[in-house]
Order: C-alpha cells, then structure tokens, then sequence
C-alpha cells in the first residue's frame, strides 16, 4: 500500500519504520499520517519503552530525560517523548532525538 499527500497528491515512495507516525512529503513538507495498514509488518517488533529509552540515552551520555514528564532537553531546546515514541517540538533536536529513537527501537 502506498501513501498519497492530501496537499500535493504526490505518492510517498521512501521507508516506513514500523514505529512511525506520520511522514513528512518530500515536495510540499506537508505531514502524511501513517496508517497502522501501510506500515511494515514484523512480528519480532519491539515495543518502546520509555524507562529502557532513558537507560539507553543514559548509556550514549545524554542524562536530561525525564521519562515521568517524557521531556527530553539539550541545551535550551525541549522535545517530548510520548509513551508511544511520538516526538514532538522545534526541528534540530527532534532530528536528533528520532535518530536515538531509530537506533533504540532497532538494536537487538
């Protein structure tokens, strides 16, 4: 199954994490919300964990997470972690945050 913007009607050809969300269209910027029948089915998929989130960016020296609240800061930027894995807040450290994510949700 494919995914069309509603802005643009342009087909989303690139990978869907089985984690994701939404993806963001590569011609418009505009958000594609991701449905749970589009997404890859893996039948080993990790379940996130937030307190297994924060012990693995304890790990990698990033010690400002509060998986109670689920905000995540560096420096004077702050994203939120939901307890799902949903990220949200200004675009630099959410970039970052979902590449910790990427790499949590897919070590072994």
């Amino acid at each position: 199954m494919s995914l069309v913007c509603e802005n643009c009607g342009a087909v989303y050809k690139g990978k869907i994490s089985s984690y994701s969300k939404f993806v963001k269209c590569p011609y418009c910027d505009s958000v594609i919300v991701v449905s749970v029948a589009s997404q890859e089915t893996d039948t080993a998929q990790k379940e996130f964990d937030i307190k297994h989130f924060k012990a693995f960016l304890s790990q990698r020296g990033v010690n400002t997470f509060d998986p109670v609240s689920g905000i995540l800061r560096c420096g004077n930027q702050e994203v939120v972690v939901d307890a799902d894995g949903a990220i949200s807040g200004p675009d630099p450290l959410k970039s970052r945050a979902e590449k910790w994510l990427h790499i949590f949700m897919t070590k072994k």
